[in-house]
């Protein structure tokens, strides 16, 4: 969705045609992001907001792909403390599993000579130093979070250190919004890993558990003939997530990836077709009778 059909509000030009004119050709459209700061339901409302289409069946995000992979472990996490935003702790506890509330996070609430910058350099060392802790959380999911702090980062380790289970939602090192990129979950990962010394269990793009997920839901059958299309726009994550299922990848450059790039992508992260605007997704083969 992300840098495909929408940059942050503004949704992309030929993105309404372009949906009414795959689903009048009978055509199932899911939508599908790593982004984990939502829910379902929040995605079926933008869509809705935007004049997208779409409805909770159709849509597969990276926090609920985290959600029932949580669910089908063993031993069942049950004390979780989530780095990201509410949309995955929501999606998280649907399954049934008890997350942590972000407020209850030791050292959230700093008082002022450590919550400032520049006031007292060892501030925030004393006051962290100082907190009587919980016992550390049994998982430690890490998504898109646009308040992380230095005290998360210390909480996340904690616990991980002490033997959590080490999740990610994923790992795109940015998002396209309106006339910039911002960095992604990828980025806080990378914090979390660097202060563990430990890798995270990614779930999201590039690997395959949501693509997974949406096939399953259109009864799609691999090698069975019928096309499946994944357009995104990363090679690092879309394309080689499709690829990984056995469907078709093809690049948009309105989002994450420049053409100049294009060279560096090897093996999977090849596109097997490269677009500039969606309207050119209908000279590829597969749709050229649409």
């Amino acid at each position: 969705m992300d840098g495909v059909l929408y940059r942050g509000s503004i949704v992309m030009p030929q993105a309404r045609e372009t949906l009414d004119r795959l689903r009048r050709a009978g055509w199932q459209i899911f939508f599908a992001t790593n982004n984990s700061t939502a829910t379902r339901d929040d995605y079926v409302r933008r869509l809705a907001s935007l004049g997208l289409g779409g409805d909770l069946e159709h849509v597969v995000t990276s926090a609920y792909a985290t959600a029932h992979y949580l669910e089908r472990l063993l031993p069942k996490p049950k004390d979780v403390l989530v780095i990201g935003a509410d949309g995955l702790r929501e999606e998280i506890r649907a399954v049934g599993i008890e997350v942590r509330d972000a407020a209850s996070l030791p050292g959230a609430h700093p008082p002022g000579d450590a919550a400032v910058d520049g006031v007292s350099p060892g501030a925030m060392r004393r006051y962290l130093t100082s907190l009587t802790l919980p016992p550390p959380a049994d998982t430690v999911v890490i998504g898109l979070d646009l308040h992380f702090t230095y005290a998360k980062l210390a909480e996340a380790q904690r616990a991980i250190l002490a033997g959590a289970r080490f999740v990610c939602s994923n790992r795109d090192r940015a998002y396209p919004v309106e006339g910039r990129l911002l960095p992604g979950a990828g980025s806080i990962v990378a914090a979390v890993e660097i202060a563990t010394g430990q890798q995270a269990l990614c779930i999201g793009k590039p690997e395959p558990f949501l693509f997974e997920e949406a096939l399953r839901r259109a009864g799609w059958t691999r090698g069975a003939g019928e096309p499946a299309i994944v357009v995104g726009d990363s090679t690092d994550y879309d394309i080689v997530a499709a690829h990984r299922v056995g469907a078709t990848g093809v690049l948009i450059l309105t989002g994450l990836t420049e053409e100049a790039s294009l060279h560096d992508a090897k093996g999977e992260a090849v596109p097997d077709h490269v677009i500039r605007s969606l309207e050119e997704l209908f000279a590829i083969p597969e749709l050229a009778a649409v």
